[in-house]
């Protein structure tokens, strides 16, 4: 018989070592690992920027002991779960917006009316807040403690850092006891920011924003310079769209992440378009985010329907809210539609809004589902 060739061998000894590995991957249940390289540390590497790519400043931090950091998300550029005894929990988020960010008035009646205090005048400013030098540069402190729905007393620790052409905003809300513990930790951790210098955006006003917002859809280009944006689709929370008609005098200017829309009206006056999904709070918060913003006092469920009005038109209905009687006048109108909320306000100086007041609900007449 003849012996098989040393090729044959080497042949048969593979086609065995094949079947064997085979076999016996059928019967291994266990999981394969691979090594990768280990990923920065969330609380001290530079936060997840959305908008890095559009050439907004790096930024990175060094977050205090126990501060779990959580992914960044939406408008979030850092974002903490900071524990506390017996299971309580605050948040902590850093958010940054190009341009100037609205005044400093607005920006801390915002978030009073989040621990549900009344709005401060203007004259009243000064005795609320405090700077803080740090490396990144000079930080405005605010620190409120009042209470928040179903949560009972709450206190909220906030700061924004100004840029030329942008603004950070670092919030600490939760239980009073647990943020009251932080009060150290969370200066430690403006002084330990730093900041990169970035490109210039377009500007966004966070008045827009309405409290607790989720997640906002990505950026809106709009249409080429020159290019009108009547009539112009709007993604909102679905992808549905809504359409509209400005009327001809109304300059419209570049869309952002959040505005959907953005006209320039004269004398100062503006007309500022948002949507989000769900229902971003609700009516009542809704209107006494703008109540706070225009320096008026908030109202409860008794006292919404002398705040606001009803508008119906084209199979919609508008909530409006006529906040001209306050130091920053408003008149705005909240559209709940397709499983997201949309915003309308028109904003400016006592006497532009007036006059703009009649075009804007003229305007609202004109919005329709496609």
């Amino acid at each position: 018989m003849l012996s098989p060739s040393s090729t044959q061998r080497r042949l048969v000894r593979l086609f065995s070592a094949a079947l064997c590995a085979g076999l016996a991957a059928c019967n291994d249940k266990s999981i394969t690992s691979y090594r990768v390289p280990k990923e920065p540390d969330a609380a001290q590497a530079p936060a997840p920027d959305a908008a890095a790519s559009s050439g907004s400043p790096a930024i990175s931090w060094t977050a205090p002991a126990g501060w779990q950091a959580q992914p960044a998300s939406g408008m979030r550029q850092g974002s903490f779960l900071v524990p506390g005894a017996g299971g309580a929990t605050a948040d902590m988020s850093v958010v940054s917006f190009p341009g100037s960010g609205g005044d400093d008035l607005a920006n801390i009646n915002r978030w009073r009316a989040q621990v549900s205090l009344p709005p401060l005048a203007a004259a009243d400013l000064p005795s609320q807040v405090q700077n803080l030098a740090a490396p990144a540069g000079q930080f405005v402190l605010a620190d409120f403690a009042g209470t928040a729905a179903d949560k009972g007393a709450t206190r909220l620790l906030g700061a924004w850092l100004r840029q030329p052409d942008r603004v950070w905003f670092f919030k600490l809300m939760g239980p009073s006891d647990l943020v009251e513990s932080q009060k150290d930790a969370f200066t430690g951790f403006l002084q330990s920011v730093t900041l990169a210098a970035g490109g210039a955006q377009v500007a966004v006003n966070t008045n827009d924003l309405p409290q607790n917002a989720p997640a906002v859809q990505p950026p809106f280009a709009g249409p080429a310079s020159g290019a009108g944006m009547n009539s112009m689709p709007v993604q909102a929370a679905s992808g549905a769209s809504l359409l509209w008609q400005a009327p001809a005098d109304w300059q419209n200017q570049p869309g952002n992440a959040m505005r959907k829309g953005s006209y320039a009206l004269g004398g100062g006056a503006e007309v500022a378009i948002t949507a989000f999904p769900g229902d971003v709070g609700g009516v009542l918060a809704n209107v006494n985010r703008w109540r706070g913003q225009a320096g008026l006092a908030p109202v409860d469920d008794s006292g919404l329907g002398q705040a606001t009005s009803a508008l119906d038109g084209n199979g919609l209905h508008f909530t409006l809210v006529d906040a001209e009687g306050g130091a920053n006048p408003i008149v705005a109108a909240l559209l709940p539609w397709n499983g997201g909320t949309w915003f309308f306000k028109l904003t400016g100086p006592a006497d532009a809004v007036t006059r703009a007041k009649p075009a804007f609900l003229s305007f609202l007449s004109t919005v329709h589902a496609p």
